[in-house]
């Protein structure tokens, strides 16, 4: 069985990439401990966060103070968000567990997908899977797949955001589960990935009010959606204006 323990990890570098702990990140932890009654929520950190938001949660959580991964099998690590995927493979290679982006928020419980060995969601473009994503991991300890995944970081070539951005991130877990498909269980964009990045499924999420009954969660894409609907995000906003993500959110206060 994968553990009912939650990992989340922020505050890798100064500032928080001026995105600083708001209240969508707050909603993340929040919805965890409602839907999934988790026997602990683990956010790993090298700069803690602070603020109103920040108070209000903390209480629940266990905060672990991180060394943030330079190099990888002597590969350098240029990006804050490389650092945070070496590092969520790794806690979750020594722990097993769930890892969620600090943009999701939580629908229902996931304990319907725990009797696997690792669980992912595609990531669909216009249609098409291109690759798995890795903002949901679910996995157990020592978990094959993983282990596996990590092991080609030893071929890790991006310097940022370059042609090989998404690589070892989205690209190269689809591939690998092609190769050892007994090793992992595949949920569709639907679970975790749906709607997706495009400015038209954005308006689904933060405009329209829609339903997603097959949903687990609302992955927020936050390098997308900060700037025009997360940086102002407010509880009155949120209580008062009916969108897909509102509607969800507003259970949690």
């Amino acid at each position: 069985m994968i553990p009912n323990v939650f990992h989340f990890i922020f505050g890798l570098e100064k500032k928080f990439g001026n995105k600083p702990f708001s209240i969508f990140h707050y909603l993340a932890i929040k919805s965890v401990l409602i839907n999934n009654n988790p026997d602990k929520i683990c956010f790993y950190y090298k700069y803690e966060p602070y603020g109103i938001w920040w108070d209000k949660i903390k209480g629940s959580i266990e905060k672990i103070s991180v060394s943030v991964p330079r190099k990888i099998f002597g590969n350098k690590l240029y990006h804050y968000a490389h650092k945070s995927d070496v590092l969520r493979l790794l806690i979750l290679i020594k722990f097993g567990g769930i890892y969620l982006d600090m943009d999701t928020i939580c629908i229902q419980s996931f304990s319907s997908l725990l009797n696997h060995q690792c669980v992912m969601g595609e990531e669909r473009f216009q249609g098409n899977v291109c690759g798995l994503c890795n903002a949901v991991i679910l996995s157990t300890k020592e978990s094959e797949f993983l282990r596996s995944w990590i092991d080609t970081y030893r071929y890790f070539r991006s310097t940022g955001y370059d042609r090989y951005w998404g690589e070892h991130s989205v690209k190269i877990p689809l591939l690998l589960a092609r190769k050892i498909p007994e090793k992992i269980h595949i949920e569709t964009d639907r679970s975790f990935f749906y709607p997706s990045y495009t400015e038209e499924d954005l308006e689904r999420l933060f405009v329209k009010c829609e339903n997603f009954p097959n949903a687990f969660l609302f992955h927020l894409w936050e390098s997308k959606s900060y700037e025009k609907y997360l940086l102002n995000l407010s509880e009155e906003y949120i209580k008062s204006v009916d969108t897909s993500y509102n509607s969800i959110a507003r259970r949690y206060f």
